[in-house]
């Protein structure tokens, strides 16, 4: 919508916003985006955040989704901020503390906020099939938005990963391998067949 390009975090370079990539082309290092601010100003008002719904997406002008049909959302964001009162005061300086509960996301963490972004925009490129390494809250983040997009995702665990962060991804369509290794391990699985198998690798 604003975006102006992709800039790579640790040395600047410019990369074109509109194709599937992930990583800096020079140093391998990963990438953000870079978004027209003043543009996005004209509406991104507090004023017209008020009517908006209570979700990640209220935020629209500053995602990089172009196309609001390509947009994957669960209901994600808009978590509440909890008191932690007893907390600040073992602390020793003065604070009004609160804590973000993201576990009340969609797939119960953070990554939510991610994946939602990461799989709209696979979407929006054309993306047919997902990767990603994960032993825990991105692949079952990755589960539910891709099958929520109706795009194939394969997720690589290691064996030793506890049964229930299995099960999610099984039971919302997601294709499971179980690597004897390290997370390290299941990322050089994906490195090594996703440009065979047709993957885009979301784990940056």
């Amino acid at each position: 919508m604003n975006v102006t390009h992709l800039e790579c975090a640790l040395c600047g370079l410019e990369h074109e916003a509109r194709k599937l990539q992930n990583l800096c082309t020079s140093c391998g290092k990963p990438l953000l985006v870079r978004y027209d601010l003043k543009k996005a100003a004209q509406t991104f008002t507090r004023e017209n955040l008020k009517s908006r719904e209570a979700n990640l997406w209220r935020y629209r002008e500053v995602l990089p989704v172009e196309d609001d049909a390509n947009i994957i959302s669960l209901g994600e964001g808009f978590t509440p901020l909890v008191s932690a009162t007893r907390l600040a005061k073992t602390l020793p300086v003065k604070l009004n503390l609160f804590i973000k509960d993201e576990g009340q996301n969609p797939t119960q963490s953070f990554k939510a906020r991610g994946m939602t972004a990461a799989v709209s925009m696979a979407k929006e490129l054309g993306a047919k099939k997902l990767a990603v390494p994960s032993a825990g809250n991105a692949a079952g983040a990755l589960a539910g938005y891709a099958a929520r997009a109706g795009i194939e995702a394969h997720i690589f665990m290691p064996a030793d990963t506890p049964r229930a962060n299995i099960v999610e991804c099984e039971e919302t369509g997601a294709f499971v391998t179980l690597i004897d290794g390290l997370i390290t391990d299941c990322g050089a699985e994906v490195a090594r067949r996703k440009e065979k198998e047709g993957w885009f690798d979301v784990s940056t």
